[in-house]
């Protein structure tokens, strides 16, 4: 068998000298958007809502599928810095102006915390309430 060496010597490098690490702007956006999901009275994003009978129903009703999901999260991320706006749909019947407040925080909270940005704002938008359905439980047998 052959005898592996390492030809190379170790060389120590200080924590600044390693390199560093660069978060892309979609990846911060994607850890936003999952920030906001966490959030107690977030619409998830199969989140149904009521059937409508009439032609402004229908047309609503595909203009949802043909849009972009709630939450809609966009990011300005400047070197260490970031700013992020996020549209969310709540549940009725919690209060919105607590749940966009619970959002913001959390959204900020979680890219100082996953992508290490200092947070310069997060301007939250309650698109839209609508009733939640209650989740299947899972029974075990």
């Amino acid at each position: 068998m052959a005898e592996l060496t390492a030809t190379a010597p170790l060389v120590h490098l200080e924590p600044a000298d390693r390199g560093g690490l660069q978060v892309s702007d979609r990846a911060v956006a994607k850890i936003a958007t999952a920030a906001a999901l966490q959030v107690d009275g977030v619409a998830p994003r199969d989140a149904t809502r009521p059937p409508t009978e009439s032609l402004a129903g229908a047309v609503s009703a595909t203009k949802a599928v043909l849009t972009r999901p709630y939450p809609r999260v966009s990011v300005t991320v400047a070197g260490h810095r970031a700013r992020a706006s996020v549209e969310i749909e709540t549940l009725w019947p919690r209060p919105a102006a607590q749940v966009a407040a619970a959002v913001r925080d959390r959204v900020a909270a979680a890219l100082h915390d996953l992508a290490d940005l200092q947070v310069d704002g997060v301007d939250v938008t309650v698109a839209a309430v609508v009733r939640g359905t209650p989740r299947a439980e899972r029974r075990i047998r």
